[in-house]
């Protein structure tokens, strides 16, 4: 397999890589983790395989404050049309729905902690995954876009445009340090009835490790595709599984 230039967008010290790092790290790929909290410049697109775009406590439309939100749609817009392997995680997700024609927008409630989300058509045992949410926003689904995640909180939990792009609202990249930080003593936690309580969630780090293998799985079969040695059937990525080949850590920070 050849080595892909991964780059990693990081918008928020508080919203770090996690598990992405894990994978990264057992592949022989170029990658770079663009800390655009911290000034770093965004990649140029002609030196790019796969983005991964990570979370963040910020909206889309914030560019006043984060006038790199901006530069960073006009990024994946160029990204999608060249076909580039693109993967966004809870903001990230948003930011890719949004420059591919959906809205952002509030959700009727924050989603906060462990819930089940469903995939395809059906909700048998096996298109059921607990996932670890963190959200106020949700986005809709991008015209020519195919639903792949829901549940009954955001009905839009991951979509796939295409066989490059997928968008997941919630944090399959989360880690337990992670969760502990964003519960601990004296941090001012979200309120409603979708969110869960400190000790729920602490229960709930028990299903970090199946959530990693789902996640291993997609960023394999992603990993696969942006390489051009197979494509998705139906036209979309499949969050089903798949898995790459090893490899030689090659993770750098700019």
């Amino acid at each position: 397999m050849p080595a892909l230039r991964v780059h990693v967008l990081e918008h928020a010290e508080s919203t770090p890589p996690g598990t992405v790092l894990d994978w990264l790290k057992s592949k022989g790929h170029a990658a770079t983790i663009v800390r655009l909290w911290n000034g770093d410049s965004l990649p140029a697109i002609e030196e790019t395989d796969w983005l991964i775009l990570l979370g963040g406590p910020m909206n889309v439309d914030q560019v006043d404050e984060y006038p790199w939100l901006a530069e960073e749609k006009l990024l994946l817009k160029a990204a999608v049309e060249k076909k580039i392997a693109c993967l966004g995680l809870c903001l990230g997700g948003q930011l890719l729905a949004q420059a591919l024609g959906g809205e952002v927008k509030k959700n009727t409630e924050w989603e906060a902690g462990w819930h089940t989300v469903h995939f395809g058509a059906t909700a048998a045992p096996d298109s059921r995954l607990m996932v670890f949410e963190w959200h106020e926003d949700t986005f809709t689904l991008p015209p020519g876009a195919v639903r792949v995640a829901t549940n009954r909180t955001s009905e839009n939990q991951g979509f796939a445009f295409g066989d490059r792009v997928v968008g997941l609202q919630f944090h399959p990249e989360a880690t337990e340090d992670w969760i502990r930080s964003k519960i601990e003593e004296g941090t001012v936690m979200p309120v409603g009835s979708h969110v869960q309580t400190r000790e729920q969630i602490v229960d709930g780090l028990i299903f970090l490790t199946p959530l990693k293998k789902w996640f291993f799985d997609l960023l394999g079969r992603l990993e696969l595709i942006a390489s051009n040695h197979v494509v998705a059937a139906g036209g979309s990525a499949n969050l089903g599984g798949g898995s790459g080949a090893g490899g030689g850590a090659g993770v750098k920070k700019t």
